[in-house]
């Protein structure tokens, strides 16, 4: 045998090429959901960090004001302040608390109406691009929503609502669209049997620390809301849906469901088959559930199997919203979700 023909080097056979590359597929095919697992964690993780920065930034304000910020206020008329369209909500109150204080001071929230801002903002100025730059702290990285909102044809007390015309209240404030908030403020339940609000921010509230009679590792504070759900807006109340309705702002979210939210429908809920009630609920795109910062400032993860019911109310549709015509029940047959979100009722809240 001569020294090249020992030297000579078998090569891979394409057999064996390609018992490799399967194997290599099923490594990829084996890791990449791990992968993905991790990269939800941390997504979660920033979410869990911007709850608690909320949380925080809302014990400051309530340090200061002795009260926690108002669900939606306008400083300008707030004796008579309807707030349907037009109301500072929650969120642009603490803007000062979470390190955004020159948005605030341009904004002159504390002296200006929302109207009166939305109309100096108008396209290509410097309040407008202030207006619509998207804020981190509101923002849950796990959410698909875009940096401005788009609108949603969502039910309103029987009603479906229709998109306006663009550049007209796609769940903006008079014409001006301000960024994407997934942080919404818990305004309670609003159940046919007590028909008031009954969380810790809700339009014109002043609850303090010692509102929470409940106490407030038992009580929501924000939750979140995905863009399935709509989403929201960190700047004002305003329409979900786009077109003017006519429930008592007060006793009704519908016109205010871009900063508020209740607890009368389960964590998640995607299918719009409720006719009666409200679509105003708390949503993540987190497998499994979605996040809350409660009144002493920890973030709890709420599964969608949480014990849920509306207090006797009947159900529409299996949808787990309510007919407000029924006022059947008491606050002892509400769940332990719909406890959570109340801060007054009394009841024990359970395991969940």
């Amino acid at each position: 045998m001569s020294i090249a023909q020992g030297m000579r080097r078998r090569g891979f056979t394409l057999v064996e090429l390609l018992v490799v590359i399967a194997i290599i597929g099923v490594l990829i095919a084996l890791l990449l959901p791990a992968v993905q697992q991790a990269r939800e964690a941390a997504r979660r993780m920033t979410c869990t960090n911007n709850l608690k920065q909320l949380g925080l930034a809302c014990h400051n304000y309530a340090d200061t004001f002795k009260t926690f910020p108002s669900g939606g206020v306008d400083p300008v008329a707030l004796a008579t302040a309807t707030g349907t369209n037009g109301a500072w909500s929650w969120s642009a109150l603490i803007l000062p608390q979470i390190e955004q204080n020159n948005l605030y001071d341009a904004m002159g929230v504390t002296t200006n109406s929302v109207l009166t801002v939305a109309s100096n903002a108008t396209s290509g100025t410097t309040l407008e691009g202030q207006i619509q730059s998207e804020i981190g702290a509101f923002r849950c990285p796990s959410d698909t929503a875009g940096e401005l909102p788009t609108c949603r044809t969502v039910r309103v007390n029987g009603t479906t609502g229709t998109c306006p015309t663009a550049g007209t209240n796609l769940r903006g404030i008079a014409g001006v669209q301000a960024s994407t908030s997934n942080y919404i403020a818990v305004a309670g339940l609003f159940s046919p049997q007590m028909r008031k609000n009954n969380g810790v921010m809700y339009p014109n509230s002043k609850t303090g620390f010692q509102s929470m009679t409940d106490g407030s590792s038992n009580t929501f504070l924000v939750g979140e809301r995905a863009e399935y759900q709509a989403a929201g807006t960190w700047m004002a109340t305003g329409y979900i849906r786009g077109t003017s309705n006519t429930a008592s702002y007060v006793a009704d979210t519908s016109d205010a469901a871009n900063s508020m939210g209740m607890v009368s429908v389960v964590p998640n809920y995607k299918v719009q088959t409720a006719t009666s009630s409200i679509w105003a609920g708390f949503s993540s795109t987190h497998p499994g559930g979605t996040q809350f910062v409660l009144g002493d400032g920890a973030v709890k993860f709420i599964s969608e199997t949480i014990a849920f019911n509306n207090g006797g109310a009947t159900p529409i549709d299996g949808s787990g919203g309510f007919n407000d015509s029924v006022a059947n029940g008491t606050p002892a047959d509400y769940g332990v979700y719909q406890r959570l979100g109340i801060r007054n009722d009394g009841q024990v809240v359970g395991e969940y």
